[in-house]
């Protein structure tokens, strides 16, 4: 009887344990919620992760290697996760943290154009805007320093990097310009030892700022830009009668004179003799030389001229440029070109009242 009852007692026992291997435990759940990273390149993106069912305790075992139940502070990217179950069942999930939009790298040149022809004094300072510090920079001439200075013109361009590889690349081109008053800007050309302005003066207003007459051909403001203003001889010597004065010439330019003419002149071929003639046409091919697409640099336009009367002529076929130097009171010399001739005319006929281009020439240092 004992025997029997030791027997059913160790059945009894067997039955559980096969019962118990036969038991379904739940299987193990995952859910989650993330909060995304605040800006661009944090770690402040967490996973708060929530399990149902399995049979606790649990382990965790995540991408980065990290054992916890949630992650903190960490960057964007994916996560995914395995979970383990006291009867060693397993379930995986996947989370993603996103990151805002990186702010956007500009860059923004403000620069000093060379003062002269063939000077290398030119500056570009860069302010970098967007993006994430530290960056470098790297410029076409080799540099890598944020700004630059004795520059000669020329295109220059800029590579900036930021600290999370963002790149960008930009550029600015220097020029021999000159800048009136008005904001006008005009190339510059150094014919010889001289440095001429490039295009035909169409300011508006003295270097004091006080307004100043002058005519755009046919009174059509759009023409000024290409073939300048037609000024009377005081309004081009702002109301100076002495030679080489500024008039309305930007600063450290003035009026070219008469003998400054013929330096032009001669430099580009002409004699003495040829340039000491007077009301003639002379110096064969100086004219050629000195209009649009001569290889002076000087690209006269054929700007016309305006009578006393107001009547506008010639514009296409003739340019006339006033000098400072006067021929008695009531003329003053001036320089003609005209497309059927090669040559250059001085000319001292004209009375001052007509209006004719001003060129500006660059004072001595």
């Amino acid at each position: 009887m004992e025997n029997f009852r030791k027997l059913s007692v160790y059945l009894f026992f067997l039955l559980l344990i096969s019962c118990e291997k036969e038991q379904n435990y739940p299987s193990i759940n995952i859910s989650g919620s993330v909060r995304h990273v605040s800006e661009f390149g944090a770690q402040d993106g967490t996973i708060d992760l929530e399990v149902t069912g399995g049979v606790s305790p649990f382990s965790f075992l995540w991408s980065n290697n990290d054992t916890t139940e949630d992650l903190l502070n960490v960057a964007a990217g994916n996560y995914f996760v395995n979970v383990y179950d006291s009867r060693n069942q397993t379930a995986t999930d996947t989370f993603e943290v996103t990151q805002p939009v990186p702010d956007s790298l500009v860059v923004v040149f403000s620069f000093s154009n060379p003062t002269e022809t063939g000077a290398a004094d030119g500056i570009i300072d860069v302010e970098i805007e967007g993006g994430y510090p530290p960056y470098t920079f790297l410029w076409n001439t080799g540099a890598t320093t944020k700004n630059l200075e004795g520059l000669a013109a020329g295109t220059y361009v800029f590579t900036v990097t930021d600290s999370f590889g963002q790149i960008l690349t930009d550029s600015v081109k220097l020029t021999e310009m000159l800048i009136d008053i008005d904001g006008n800007t005009y190339t510059i050309h150094k014919i010889g030892d001289q440095q001429w302005m490039g295009e035909n003066l169409r300011v508006t207003h003295a270097p004091a700022g006080s307004p100043i007459e002058g005519y755009a051909y046919n009174n059509d403001t759009a023409l000024a830009v290409k073939y300048g203003r037609l000024y009377t001889w005081d309004a081009a010597m702002n109301g100076s009668t002495q030679e080489g004065a500024q008039g309305i010439c930007p600063c450290g330019w003035h009026i070219p004179t008469d003998k400054e003419f013929k330096q032009l002149e001669m430099h580009l071929g002409m004699t003495q003799a040829e340039a000491d003639m007077t009301n003639t046409w002379r110096g064969s091919p100086a004219g050629t030389l000195l209009k649009a697409g001569g290889d002076s640099g000087y690209e006269a336009q054929m700007s016309g001229k305006r009578s006393p009367g107001g009547i506008f002529s010639t514009m296409g076929t003739m340019e006339y440029m006033w000098t400072s130097t006067e021929y008695g009171s009531s003329s003053a010399w001036r320089r003609c070109l005209q497309t059927g001739s090669s040559a250059v005319g001085r000319w001292n006929t004209f009375s001052k009242s007509y209006s004719f281009s001003v060129r500006c020439i660059k004072n001595e240092d």
